[in-house]
C-alpha cells in the first residue's frame, strides 16, 4: 500500500472488501488473526446484523474496521502507518486484488504506482492462459515492492517457477517438479521452439531474439540467486540481509517481464507440442 494512503480510503477499501465477501466464519477467523476476536464476538450488532441481513450491517462494518486494523479506540485521528494490523487484513481479505477488480478508482488511490503496469499486464496474460496461481504471486510482488523488497524478490522467483512449470506441464510436488530455474528456461525454450533448432529458430529476428534470451536468462538466474542468497522469502531466517528498493525493483520488473513474455509466447505457440 502507498505510504501516503489516506486513512479514510484505507477504511473505505477494507469495508468494501469485507461487506462484499465476508461471512460469520471469516469475521471470526480475522478476529483471531488480528487478536480482536473478543471485539468481534462481543459487538452488539456486527454478527447479528450480518446473520439477519439487516440494513445497518454496513454501518457496523464501518465501525469495526478501524479496530480490526489495529487503530486506537475512541475519537483519535489515525494514519495508515498507525494501523498495526493493516498487512494482516490486506492478506486475509486479498484487498489489492479485490479493489483492482471491483473498485479500480479506489485501488489507484491506495496502490497504483509505476510498478503496477507490468504486473497488470502479467495478470491479464496469465488469466487468458488459466494460470490462477499467478494472482497470488502478483499480489505479494505489489505489496513487497513498497513494504518488503525481499518479499518481492521471493515472490518474483516463485512466479517465474509457476509460469515455467505450467508451460511444461509440471504440476504437484513430485520429484519431477524439482527443477532449477536455468533448466526450466532451457526446457521451455525447447518446448516453445525458441531454441536454435526449434520451429521458430529460423524466423526473421530469431538470432537477435536468442541474444536477448541470453540476457533474459542472466536476469532470471540472478533473481534466483538473490533469493537463494537470503534476500527473498524462501531461504532465509529472521536476520536476512537488507536489499535496496531500486535493486529489488530492477530484479522484480525484469522477472515479471520475462514471465509475461513466456506466457504470451505459449499462448501463441503453434508447435505440435503446444
Amino acid at each position: 500500500m502507498r505510504d501516503d494512503a489516506p486513512e479514510g480510503k484505507i477504511v473505505q477499501g477494507v469495508v468494501k472488501a469485507i461487506t462484499a465477501t465476508f461471512d460469520r466464519s471469516d469475521w471470526m477467523e480475522l478476529g483471531l488473526i488480528t487478536d480482536e476476536l473478543e471485539f468481534v464476538t462481543n459487538h452488539p450488532r456486527l454478527l447479528r446484523s450480518l446473520d439477519w441481513n439487516d440494513p445497518d450491517y454496513r454501518a457496523c462494518v464501518i465501525e469495526a474496521v478501524p479496530i480490526i486494523l489495529g487503530g486506537q479506540r475512541g475519537n483519535h485521528r489515525r494514519t495508515g502507518a498507525q494501523y498495526t494490523n493493516l498487512s494482516l487484513v490486506e492478506d486475509y481479505t486479498k484487498l489489492p486484488d479485490y479493489l483492482r477488480q471491483n473498485e479500480p478508482a479506489l485501488y489507484n488511490d491506495l496502490y497504483a504506482g509505476e510498478d503496477d503496469t507490468v504486473v497488470d499486464e502479467l495478470q491479464a496474460a496469465a488469466t487468458a492462459l488459466g494460470l490462477e496461481d499467478v494472482d497470488l504471486h502478483a499480489a505479494r510482488i505489489r505489496r513487497g515492492l513498497r513494504d518488503d523488497p525481499g518479499l518481492a524478490i521471493g515472490a518474483s522467483k516463485e512466479l517465474l517457477e509457476t509460469v515455467l512449470k505450467a508451460i511444461l506441464g509440471l504440476r504437484g510436488n513430485g520429484p519431477e517438479t524439482i527443477v532449477d530455474v536455468p533448466k526450466l528456461i532451457k526446457d521451455v525454450n525447447v518446448r516453445l521452439g525458441l531454441d536454435a533448432n526449434g520451429h521458430r529458430g529460423s524466423e526473421p529476428g530469431a538470432d537477435h531474439r536468442r541474444k536477448i534470451f541470453g540476457s533474459l536468462a542472466s536476469i532470471v538466474n540472478s533473481t534466483a540467486e538473490l533469493r537463494n542468497a537470503g534476500f527473498g522469502t524462501g531461504h532465509g531466517g529472521v536476520a536476512r540481509p537488507e536489499l535496496d528498493v531500486a535493486t529489488a525493483r530492477l530484479a522484480v520488473s525484469s522477472a515479471v517481464a520475462v514471465a509475461t513474455f513466456y506466457i504470451e509466447a505459449h499462448a501463441t505457440d503453434g508447435s505440435p507440442n503446444a
